[in-house]
This record gives structure tokens, sequence and C-alpha cells, in this order.
């Protein structure tokens, strides 16, 4: 169902994360490829059970909880469901809390964003989140976190942030708290 992608294998996913994401989104090929050194961070590819590839997947692997990063899913197979059956059976597979980013509901597509992720489990929670440039140059985005199988509390929320800071972006909060690029 779920196959860890390496270097040896990087280049059978790469095509759908390409189509599903804007290159300002997602990282330079060899960045995104190079994420897979990275001890905490996990790539894999959805298959059916006679091996076609159907979607892939990131996620950052903490110790209490898994950072989703992205979905994505082939065109032929998005119609009918097939993301949300699939997102259904990640949260069943990490058998631990997840959080998510997502934007700030100012248009219909955030909203309906944010509404998918409802219908699977996920809280919308309350704390507002800047998330750091993924680039030099680059403005915060404004975002909140949503977390399964529940709700987190302010001081959880903080911890989270921090940690995704720091592993993700590779920014440290400094004192006044400002983000400093590492």
């Amino acid at each position: 169902m779920f196959e860890r992608i390496t270097k040896d294998t990087f280049e059978t996913v790469y095509p759908i994360l390409e189509e599903a994401f804007p290159v300002e989104e997602l990282r330079e090929k060899e960045r995104q490829k190079g994420l897979l050194d990275r001890e905490q961070y996990r790539l894999y590819g959805i298959k059916d059970d006679t091996g076609v590839l159907q979607g892939v997947f990131a996620m950052w692997d903490f110790d209490e909880f898994f950072y989703f990063e992205h979905l994505a899913i082939k065109p032929e197979f998005r119609n009918g469901g097939f993301g949300g059956r699939k997102l259904d059976e990640i949260v069943k597979w990490a058998n631990r809390p997840i959080v998510l980013e997502v934007e700030m509901p100012e248009d219909e597509f955030a909203k309906r964003r944010i509404g998918f992720y409802k219908r699977h489990g996920f809280y919308f929670n309350d704390y507002p989140y800047l998330q750091p440039p993924m680039r030099k140059g680059q403005g915060v985005l404004p975002l909140r976190f949503m977390t399964t199988p529940e709700e987190i509390s302010e001081d959880v929320y903080e911890k989270y942030k921090s940690l995704i800071h720091k592993v993700v972006y590779g920014y440290e909060e400094a004192r006044d708290g400002l983000l400093l690029w590492c």
C-alpha cells in the first residue's frame, strides 16, 4: 500500500509532485530529492494491490507526531473520493497524532480544503500561525494548524510550531520572537 521512497525510486514519484504543486511551493527537484537524506523526512508512494502508483505523500517524523507536508494523487485517481479514502488510510496507518498546516480561509479553495480535512477527522485549531518563508526573500504565510485525532492545547501547539520551524524550515526563534534563518 505505502512504499517508502528512496533516492533510487524518487524519479518515479517526482512527476506526480511536480504536477500537483507549483514550483514555488514545491522545492526544486534536487533539493526535494535531497530531503530523503534527512532522518525525519518520509516520502511514500501510494500503490494499489497490483503495484500501480496512484499518488505520493510526505511526512516529517517527530517523536510525538507526524507533520503532514503534502498528499498528491495522480489525476486519473482524483475522482470519487479517492483522495479522502487514502487520507483516512494514512491517518489509520500513522497511528499517532498528525499535524498539518492550511492557509487561512480567505478564498473558496481554502475553505473547501479545510472542509475536506474536517470531514476526515482533523480539527481546525484557533492559534494564529505564520509559516516562515521557504526561501530567503519570501514573506511569511498566514496559516492555521489542523490536527488529528483532536484539538491541541496552546502549549502543545507552541511545541509543535517550534519543532516544525526548526526541523522542516530551518529557522530558530529568537528571544524577541523573530525567526532566524539557520
